[in-house]
């Protein structure tokens, strides 16, 4: 049995220098929902209930391409016409860079789409694709908000990770994460989230790039804060065993009773229990709309 059981990767977090030009590049152009929550905080979120906070940051590490987010469209002239659209707005959104629409080859990591690549104005990558990813389709609801975003409201379909070593990696996500994992090419293998976030990891060797705690991945349970303890004292227990490289105690804060672990990738994960089991996006709309109430 995995260390961690019965949990779903629910969201993840990127780094911004700035939180308003962030809301407008995710809503207006990626087709997000998104909040601020706090004064250098906010978050997105799409259609399928998958969140993301994003964090204000002097400073930020480069992202690596690999570390990208994959928002499809329905077809290879809808991606046509997302590249000419996010082009004309380049310099307006602070883009830095906008890669040539092409189809990737399956071999590299499991992803054969028609699409391209967009580097944000804080350096995080973006795919824009045909609605035919390694996952397979995804339901794009032609009435979701937000309306009249550049690529049309719908799910981030997958992220992708970097990892050194294929085996020992895919033996962390499945014997400790408890992720239902399934190796799809010699240098890749795929995670199904538990219904939440899904992933692809991408064997890199060394070639790989520090990963900041601000860019972490949450694994979240439906149990007792007492249970947050007992696997950070397991995490301690097997830290040599699955190449942990730091654990750091365990808190409150964003709703959240939860603590940060580093795993030998550099990549970090938030192990938590939401206060009343209670996701902060809706947490978070719920105050805003208790805000607007008590104005009226």
């Amino acid at each position: 049995m995995p260390v961690i059981e019965s949990a779903r990767a629910s969201h993840t977090t990127l780094e911004t220098t700035s939180v308003e030009q962030g809301i407008r590049f995710y809503r207006d152009v990626m087709g997000l929902r998104t909040h601020r929550n706090g004064p250098r905080s906010g978050h997105l979120i799409d259609t399928r209930g998958c969140y993301a906070a994003f964090l204000e940051r002097r400073r930020r590490l480069p992202q690596p391409l690999l570390n990208f987010y994959a928002r499809p469209v329905a077809d290879a002239a809808a991606v046509d016409g997302a590249h000419a659209r996010i082009t004309a707005v380049k310099d307006e959104y602070g883009i830095q860079e906008i890669t040539a629409p092409g189809r990737e080859d399956p071999t590299k990591f499991g992803v054969g789409t028609y699409g391209f690549y967009v580097k944000d104005f804080d350096g995080n990558w973006w795919r824009v694709e045909e609605n035919a990813g390694p996952f397979g389709p995804v339901a794009i609801e032609p009435d979701a908000e937000p309306r009249g975003s550049i690529v049309p409201a719908g799910p981030i379909s997958y992220v992708t990770l970097e990892c050194r070593d294929l085996q020992e990696t895919l033996r962390f996500y499945r014997d400790f994460l408890g992720v239902d994992v399934e190796q799809a090419g010699p240098h890749y293998f795929f995670t199904r989230g538990n219904g939440g976030v899904r992933v692809i990891v991408v064997e890199r060797g060394d070639a790989l790039l520090e990963q900041p705690v601000q860019n972490h991945h949450g694994i979240t349970l439906r149990a007792e804060r007492a249970k947050i303890d007992e696997l950070r004292a397991k995490a301690q227990a097997c830290q040599q065993e699955f190449g942990i490289r730091k654990i750091h105690r365990a808190v409150d804060q964003h709703g959240s009773y939860s603590f940060y672990m580093q795993d030998r990738d550099t990549n970090w994960w938030e192990i938590e229990v939401w206060e009343g089991h209670v996701d902060p996006w809706t947490r978070s709309e719920r105050r805003q709309a208790m805000g607007l109430s008590a104005a009226h």
